[in-house]
Parts: C-alpha cells; structure tokens; sequence
C-alpha cells in the first residue's frame, strides 16, 4: 500500500551516509516510501565525503552509518556541531551496540538509532517521525500530512455507544503514538502495538492505574506500565541522561521525578480512552496510580482478558524496551 503523496512547497534534503552503496539505496528507497514530494537526497560514502558536501548542500536529516573508513558518524556529527550546524537532524542506522557510544550519539543530537538489521517499515517510521514537523513548516497542507488528527474532546455518542465494542482497541496506537509524543518531546522512540503483556515476562514491578467513569460502579479501565516502560516514561518525560534511566530499568525502581512523570502519563492516557471508545460524556480519570508487584493476586486475571485491551512495546534508542497495556473492564 504507497503512501499517499504529501506535497511541500519546498524540498526536505537528505543526506545518506554509509559506505555499502546497497545500504544507500535502500535507504533512498524508504525516504521514498514517506510519502514527502519533492525532497532531494544527496549520497556520501563516508563522514569526510558527507562534510564537504555540507559545504554546499544543507540536509534537513543526515542519515548515517557508524563505522565507516576516515570519519566515522560520530566523528561527521562531532564535526558537523564544532562547524555550527546545530540544528541539523541526524540518525544513525548502524551495528553499533555500545551503550556508552551510542549515549555520545544521543548527546550529539541523534534523534533516532536503527540497529542492522532492519526492515523498511521501522527506517520508515523514524524517518518521518524525525522530519514531520518540517515537512509542516514547508508547507504541506493539513488534509495531507500523516500527523494523526488532534483529539478531539468527547462528543454525545448515539443510544446504545454507551457499551464498548467487544474486541475494539480501549487505546488506539494512533492516539498513544501522539500522547507519547507530547510526554517525550523530541526523544525519538517506537511504539509497536499488538503484543500481547504476559504473566511471565512481566518485571518485579509494574505501574498499575485505576480508571473510573462517572456513570459507571467500580473500575472502569485498568493502565498497566512495566517497570521498563515506568523508568522510560518517566525518565524520557523527566528529561533524565539515559545511563540514570537504564540504572533503574535494571534495579526496577524508579525515582520519585520517574515515578511522579510515569503518573502524568497515565493522567493523559484518560484522554485516549475516551477518543477510542465510543462512550459517552463520561468523565474518564485516573483515580488511582500504585507500583505492584508482579505477584499481585488479580494481575493474572486481568492479563488473561481476551478482548478490550490494547498491549504495546515501546522502544526508546540509548533507554531499551518496555511494555504497557491497557484493559477496558467488563460492566
């Protein structure tokens, strides 16, 4: 399925750079595959090549490998800040796993890291999500763009929407994708919907909410965060340096900033239930917020809920992976 075309008034500039002219263009073709017309790509085979080109054509995005002959990515990038190129964007896609390297990189601005192997769909994702606002500024119009709409507040619903559809998403990937967004800032990162949370691989702790409606008795809606997704969340919201995120993943307990952050988020997440469900002006909130262990007695039990559930991996670059899950309850 193309992507429809999402045209600018003026060209987005890419800048590839990777020694292997197969991972060129394979990369030519997934800027492609954004949909953005017109847009300019430029080619280097190395960091040395890419920096004399930058002498007379400015990229929006660099998108670049790490290990390469004469100047690596890094060193290009290191290079790239010293000659005043700041707000230049920049993306690795590369080998490299070092989290002590790959942090330099978030330190020097890389918005995204794509690790070899990938597939199209993920240089796709993170290429747009590292240029949409761009392509907004140059002028694509609103009915074009693949930002998803605003949410908008809860409208009257027709008799009977009262009742979730069995089967229907509680959370939209869509919806999420833009409140994370919102929590996060700029910190690029990877929502991948539909896997499923399970009892066994679930850490120690995990953020559990409690979701009420006015016109509904008891728990409306159950928010589940596992310890990863908890640091991430909240140290990425926190705007934490991601060797203190990782030290909590790795403990399982976050500090009060992460905590307080993650809470936000569920806060949010209100939002999200209310767009996708179909219910009416009900007032959905967060009424509760608590870290459980992963031995609580009614955890089981709600993470065998077949339908009205939306689950989700988040992957954030230089932090790790963490899951969360969210479960509209039967009336």
């Amino acid at each position: 399925m193309e992507t429809k075309p999402i045209l600018l008034s003026s060209p987005l500039k890419f800048l590839v750079v990777d020694d292997s002219r197969a991972i060129q263009a394979i990369i030519r073709r997934a800027i492609s595959k954004c949909g953005y017309q017109p847009i300019e790509v430029q080619t280097a085979l190395n960091g040395e090549q890419a920096l004399d080109l930058m002498g007379s054509f400015l990229p929006d995005l660099v998108i670049t490998d790490w290990h390469m002959p004469k100047v690596s990515g890094l060193e290009m990038v290191q290079a790239m800040r010293q000659m005043g190129h700041q707000k230049t964007r920049v993306g690795f896609v590369t080998t490299e796993r070092t989290p002590a390297l790959l942090n330099e990189a978030v330190a020097n601005g890389a918005m995204f890291i794509l690790h070899k192997p990938f597939d199209d769909a993920e240089l796709v994702a993170v290429v747009t999500a590292a240029v949409k606002d761009l392509a907004k500024i140059a002028g694509a119009p609103a009915t074009a763009t693949a930002e998803p709409a605003p949410l908008a507040p809860p409208s009257a619903a027709p008799e009977g929407a009262g009742d979730l559809k069995k089967n229907a998403d509680p959370v939209t990937p869509e919806a999420l994708q833009q409140q994370l967004s919102v929590c996060l800032g700029n910190l690029p990162f990877r929502l991948i919907p539909h896997e499923k949370m399970a009892l066994d691989k679930l850490t120690p702790n995990i953020l559990l909410g409690l979701y009420s409606a006015n016109e509904r008795k008891g728990v409306y809606a159950i928010g589940m965060l596992d310890a990863n997704a908890l640091c991430m969340v909240g140290g990425g919201s926190a705007r934490k340096n991601p060797l203190d995120v990782r030290a909590a993943m790795a403990t399982g307990h976050p500090d009060t900033a992460m905590m307080d952050r993650a809470h936000d988020f569920l806060k949010t997440v209100a939002e999200c239930l209310i767009q996708s469900s179909g219910e009416p002006a009900w007032g959905i909130t967060l009424a509760k917020a608590s870290v459980v262990k992963n031995t609580f007695s009614k955890l089981a039990e709600v993470l065998a809920q077949p339908s009205n559930r939306s689950d989700f991996r988040l992957s954030i670059p230089g932090y790790g992976e963490g899951r969360m899950a969210f479960f509209v309850m039967p009336a």
